[in-house]
């Protein structure tokens, strides 16, 4: 069940058993309050954690599960990090237990991945809610980011929903928790209601894959100084080359892909689906990459490659990727 879905099934009848999975911690952090707020659990005398990070004994997990209520009215045991849905063990004991729960015993479980094949897995599914944390893409951020803003009592400007749209635009997963410290920030710091393309310039510090947009953004329009500028500037820390390498490799990967399906007829906003971006953001790339040769593409796909291997092994310095986006900005 995705993180909407399973957040208003809270509303209705708590299950005893719980699996919250997936890379997304913001939406397992989530989840696992609410689960703890609906139960109103008190936490000094209702709630043992487990951390299987620290490698708890399983026989220790299983019989604090199973356990009845010792000072409170319910028992609710959090594991954390639990490795049974992705290991090979099986688990018998645990999976009776799960199958028969006591009524005033909850068990919530938190994991990385989850092999929906085991056993298990299958058990959660059948007695409680499972569920799946995956991080949101760009194109798939706007409903996180309106009921943000109404919880701020804010509202983006057209132009700098735009903007946010195509700085987002380039990750390819998002740190949720990152944009929620940030809106908080300007929450604080913005006096009006509507949030303009300034307020975000000024409140929100970009992570290094947004911030390297402009660099992009310069090549497209063939402002080779500028570009050249924004190169330099990132090559001061030298740990920052390979996520401008990585940048340009996926940039002129898109390009080339939405080369491709505006050759097969699929053009504008459609070409959303194809490139896996968001719908407005893929039709900007699709204009851009109009003014690309294909052959320049697939040349300059091939030379970062090569770029990439030389500056991670020593053989270069950054001025090999200065040649690249000369070459490109002189199209």
């Amino acid at each position: 069940m995705k993180f909407k879905d399973f957040m208003s099934a809270l509303d209705g009848k708590i299950k005893n058993v719980y699996l919250l999975s997936g890379a997304e911690t913001f939406f397992i952090d989530k989840a696992r309050e609410k689960i703890l707020a609906r139960l109103n659990v008190d936490k000094t005398t209702e709630l043992l954690t487990f951390d299987c990070d620290a490698k708890p004994a399983v026989s220790e997990i299983i019989s604090a599960i199973d356990s009845s209520p010792f000072f409170g009215s319910k028992n609710v045991v959090l594991v954390k990090n639990a490795p049974f849905f992705s290991e090979d063990k099986k688990i018998e004991r645990l999976e009776n237990i799960l199958k028969d729960m006591q009524p005033t015993n909850y068990v919530i479980f938190t994991a990385k991945k989850a092999d929906k094949r085991r056993k298990l897995y299958k058990i959660i599914l059948q007695v409680g809610e499972v569920l799946e944390a995956e991080p949101l893409r760009a194109w798939e951020i706007d409903d996180w980011l309106n009921e943000k803003l109404q919880s701020i009592g804010k509202k983006l400007s057209g132009s700098a929903r735009r903007y946010f749209n195509e700085r987002l635009g380039i990750l390819p997963e998002i740190s949720l928790w990152y944009l929620e410290n940030e809106f908080d920030k300007i929450a604080l710091n913005v006096a009006g209601k509507e949030i303009t393309i300034e307020d975000l310039q000024k409140n929100m510090l970009a992570p290094p894959e947004v911030s390297d947009f402009a660099l992009a953004d310069a090549v497209d329009e063939r402002k080779a100084q500028k570009a050249i500028y924004l190169l330099k500037a990132q090559a001061k820390t030298p740990t920052k080359i390979p996520l401008v390498t990585t940048l340009l490799v996926n940039h002129v990967r898109r390009l080339l892909r939405a080369k491709y399906f505006m050759a097969q007829g699929v053009t504008g906003k459609r070409l959303g689906e194809p490139l896996e971006m968001n719908p407005f953001i893929a039709q900007k790339i699709g204009e851009v990459a109009k003014s690309y040769p294909e052959k320049l593409l697939e040349e300059t796909f091939i030379e970062l490659a090569e770029a990439d291997f030389k500056l991670k092994t020593g053989r270069a310095g950054v001025e090999i990727l200065e040649r690249i986006i000369r070459k490109l900005c002189k199209r």
